[in-house]
């Protein structure tokens, strides 16, 4: 009798691949064997890391290796995916499987609008976690990209959802209460310690969660706190350097002193970093949502807004800067408020003669 699959040692590998006697294997197709040395299963290598190497520049050197959407989503998967930020590459692996599940065998030449637009609906319709229009304008945002990288890597001539082709689904944004400087220093007074350190901090500062969260000894000099944006972090290596004002240094002290000792500012009980291996921090997230439901509602607002209203105070290439955008396009878009003063002209008027 052949002994059962194990779940928990092939858990989260991407089809057909499987870890056996101390690397990553992957089983390949029949009628294929012929680009993988004539072998039924290769080896990729002893670390994760390395079997994604191996398999992503076997599948890209490959002449005609691309034929069906699976492939195509394989070979993004291991080379796009992981250039992004890592909370990014968690919900794209989670879109990109959904996507392989459902079209995964088709033919990526024969991929037209009208497929487009019946796999959108189907998941919007589909009563599931991860249903509804927003979701589907998610997958189908990561699955226009795949094909625009298709056109680069040879495998079609056109796109398939290319503007005037295919439409996502109207998204209106929604509305953000955004508090005052006032609030927000009035509502941390019945936060815990660490809270009130953060939204201090992030009001001067305007920095990502994320961004804040890694903070630790080392990033404080002597005249400046130096922040590398873990936006940028593969890609521009984009750095922010806050002068240390006496308001910041207070901040920095009240974190350094708060136990345990940690080289992390904004620590767990056991000195840990907030944040979690992939970017997220639901420790964190549940402090937050506690401290919110002790205010009145309609005095509550979300870790993001106090962004957003640093993101609204002072000039526009000020803001822009301190918020670390690429052009002051991002701020007015997304952290300025839709209402625009508008000065009437002024003419002179002659009073009627009497």
């Amino acid at each position: 009798m052949a002994r059962p699959r194990s779940v928990k040692a092939h858990k989260g590998l991407p089809r057909g691949w499987r870890w056996s006697d101390g690397s990553y294997r992957y089983r390949v197709p029949k009628g294929q064997e012929h680009h993988w040395d004539g072998k039924t299963q290769f080896t990729l290598g002893k670390t994760l890391a390395e079997a994604h190497r191996v398999f992503g520049g076997r599948i890209a050197s490959v002449d005609g290796a691309i034929t069906t959407i699976g492939s195509l989503l394989d070979r993004y998967v291991f080379e796009v995916t992981p250039t992004k930020a890592k909370r990014t590459q968690k919900d794209e692996r989670v879109y990109i499987k959904k996507l392989r599940s459902l079209i995964g065998m088709n033919s990526v030449m024969d991929f037209r609008p009208q497929h487009a637009y019946q796999l959108r609906d189907h998941l919007k319709n589909n009563v599931t976690k991860g249903s509804g229009e927003k979701q589907a304008n998610r997958h189908m945002s990561v699955l226009k990209h795949v094909f625009t990288k298709a056109i680069e890597w040879g495998a079609i001539d056109s796109h398939p959802m290319h503007s005037g082709a295919f439409k996502m689904f109207p998204e209106k944004r929604s509305k953000m209460r955004i508090p005052t400087d006032e609030e927000v220093r009035e509502a941390i007074k019945i936060a815990n310690p660490m809270l009130q350190s953060y939204c201090k901090l992030k009001l001067i500062t305007g920095l990502r969660l994320t961004d804040l969260l890694a903070l630790t000894v080392l990033d404080v000099k002597d005249d400046h706190l130096e922040v590398m944006l873990s936006k940028t972090e593969e890609r521009t290596e984009q750095v922010l350097r806050f002068t240390l004002t006496d308001e910041m240094r207070d901040i920095i002290k009240e974190c350094r002193e708060r136990k345990p000792l940690s080289k992390y500012l904004f620590k767990t009980r056991t000195g840990e970093c907030q944040l979690k291996d992939d970017n997220t921090a639901t420790g964190f997230e549940s402090q937050w949502q506690r401290w919110q439901t002790k205010l009145p509602k309609e005095k509550r607002f979300t870790e993001r807004s106090i962004r957003n209203l640093v993101g609204s105070q002072d000039e526009l290439e000020i803001a822009s800067e301190r918020l670390g955008h690429a052009s002051t396009a991002t701020t007015k878009k997304f952290y300025r408020s839709n209402v625009t003063n508008v000065t009437p002209i002024i003419r002179q008027i002659n009073p009627k003669n009497s």
